[in-house]
């Protein structure tokens, strides 16, 4: 008995090639709506134990083509960064948008112009401003980020922006160091596609002579008879010849035209700054942890910490930041009107005692920090690490509104327990 082979037909095939044609035309057709969080793809000790990113502010979330928004905030480099990967001693302040929908028109370090790059210091502050134009219309995602090297990109929160109007009109217009009034949108463009134009015919001519011969299993025959010789003759040495020749032509023409149209020309850049991070502020508050759990079904971290209030006036917590979300303890602490609201937990941080802490006091709180922001921003996946880690920023406020950062790094213990214990147990 023959067994026979499912060989699919041609109406399959090409049925199969349409659909997978169809549905690529279609993804390419679909109108620019970008989709959020790519900063959710990172894991959570990437977003907990190397960038703390706070006050981050956007300009605008709506603009038209050739408007400028800017981003701007500041963000703590951890102390306590992850050995798992390499440290900041060289970063690149960037912005994170789906594709070249925006330009960047300038960026800054602490003042210091953000076009290169430079190394950073651990448990130091550093303040940051992008400015950016519109340039494609659509409604994007808009995040700053850094750029760590052996790292990768470390983004931080992110708000929607709109661009309206039309592509057609974007212009980059800038001067030359000749004084020459260029627009970087279309200067060169048409040398860019002459060039590309005429490389691509010399590689379709290169394939079309080789592919007039025999393919692959005459020219695997012939070696395998020893007569892999006859497969290149004279004529394709002299054209392989030729070919090198041309190629080298061209390649020295253009040099010399290149130099002969622009004689004043800079090399790209490739130096880096070293930029100095803020002041230091004043040690005035210090914060152990007893123990921190993360309750699993109820998605509640609690923690049990002892403050130590080593200033002149009274403080009391205000804000948990960490991976770009922020609780914030109602009664201090009220958000921004224009900050993402899915970046706030809707249920705050819970203090017990909610109470000042005076000056030279060292107080026990018991802080309830619980959202679905555990589980959505899949920040809950902190149990699975090896390290079982959780870090951010606490922010205490005195009377005058005067904030002091305390960066946190502590094990956490996850549990099923359905619900964390009373507030003031």
């Amino acid at each position: 008995m023959h067994s026979k082979r499912f060989t699919p037909t041609i109406a399959v095939r090409s049925s199969t090639l349409s659909l997978i044609f169809a549905l690529s035309m279609g993804a390419a057709l679909v109108p620019r709506i970008a989709v959020a969080h790519g900063e959710r793809a990172e894991p959570p000790f990437l977003r907990m134990a190397t960038v703390q990113w706070y006050d981050t502010h956007w300009s605008t979330t709506h603009l038209k083509v050739n408007e400028e928004m800017t981003v701007s905030g500041r963000f703590r480099i951890v102390k306590y960064w992850s050995f798992a990967i390499a440290p900041p001693d060289l970063a690149f302040l960037n912005i994170d948008v789906p594709g070249p929908v925006m330009i960047r028109v300038n960026s800054s370090i602490d003042g210091v112009n953000g076009a290169t790059s430079t190394p950073l210091e651990l448990g130091r502050d550093y303040e940051y401003k992008i400015v950016m134009r519109g340039r494609i219309p659509g409604r994007y995602h808009v995040h700053p980020m850094l750029d760590v090297r052996y790292a990768g990109a470390l983004l931080g929160p992110g708000d929607w922006v709109t661009v309206d109007g039309d592509a057609a009109s974007f212009t980059d217009p800038v001067n030359t160091l000749t004084g020459k009034p260029v627009n970087l949108e279309h200067y060169g463009l048409r040398a860019v596609v002459s060039w590309h134009l005429l490389w691509v015919l010399i590689a379709v001519a290169w394939l079309l002579y080789w592919l007039r011969k025999p393919l692959l299993i005459p020219r695997y025959e012939a070696i395998q008879h020893d007569r892999g010789g006859s497969l290149i003759t004279l004529t394709d040495r002299i054209v392989g010849v030729a070919v090198l020749g041309a190629t080298i032509l061209i390649v020295l023409v253009g040099f010399v035209m290149t130099n002969t149209w622009y004689p004043v020309t800079i090399p790209l850049q490739s130096t880096w700054l070293r930029i100095p991070p803020l002041p230091k502020q004043p040690d005035t508050i210090s914060m152990t942890a007893d123990r921190v759990i993360y309750y699993i079904p109820g998605r509640t971290v609690e923690f049990w910490v002892k403050v130590t209030n080593k200033g002149t006036t009274p403080v009391r917590l205000g804000e948990f930041t960490t991976a770009a979300v922020r609780f914030l303890n109602p009664s201090v602490r009220q958000p921004e009107t224009d900050f993402p609201i899915d970046l706030i937990a809707p249920a705050g941080l819970t203090v017990e005692p909610n109470e000042p802490i005076e000056a030279g006091e060292t107080k026990a709180l018991h802080i309830l920090a619980s959202s679905q922001v555990w589980e959505t921003d899949r920040l809950a996946l902190l149990v699975e690490d090896p390290t079982s880690r959780v870090g951010g920023l606490f922010m205490f406020f005195d009377p005058d509104n005067n904030r002091s950062l305390v960066e946190f790094d502590s094990e956490i213990i996850p549990t099923f327990r359905a619900t964390s214990a009373p507030i003031g147990s």
